[in-house]
């Protein structure tokens, strides 16, 4: 059993039901469009049938800000960084700008919104996604936004670069 995060003071426990048919002969735009919809309505149940298994997820960004970011393998772990990052940030938003995919491949770009708990502040970036489905399911995803912006955002201030 998987413990999935979500917006209220309680996880879901949910055991896996199986990926439909529709999106597992969709391809890899059927399945992304599902997990995209999923994560507009934080339904992490979900999202996890339509992870594989040994999913090999890895997020770029900056660990000492996001220690929930990194390489992960496994759903478990991966879930276990969606439940880590879901205790300090609520999400809000999340709206599909584009989706390209062709045979068991895809990417997509994405607005998301987030609300920082301990400070309430409103967090807005665009995330790139890229996704590889087999038989229905995600067994590699790579991610990445402009995390400078994000820190600037996190932390409530520009950071002052010097100039060469």
């Amino acid at each position: 059993m998987l413990r999935y995060p979500n917006n209220s003071k309680d996880n879901q426990t949910a055991s896996l039901s199986p990926v439909s048919d529709a999106t597992a002969a969709g391809g890899a735009r059927a399945v992304v469009r599902e997990i995209q919809d999923a994560f507009r309505k934080n339904d992490y149940a979900r999202i996890a049938t339509l992870f594989h298994s040994d999913i090999d997820w890895v997020f770029h960004g900056p660990l000492s800000i996001f220690p929930e970011v990194g390489s992960r393998r496994g759903k478990i772990a991966v879930f276990e960084a969606f439940a880590a990052l879901n205790e300090r940030y609520r999400f809000e938003r999340h709206v599909t700008d584009h989706l390209i995919a062709e045979g068991d491949s895809a990417a997509g770009m994405a607005e998301v919104g987030l609300v920082q708990r301990e400070t309430g502040r409103t967090i807005t970036c665009r995330v790139v996604s890229f996704f590889r489905v087999k038989d229905g399911l995600v067994t590699h995803y790579r991610g990445f936004t402009d995390s400078f912006d994000v820190v600037e955002q996190v932390l409530g201030k520009v950071i002052p670069l010097q100039r060469p």
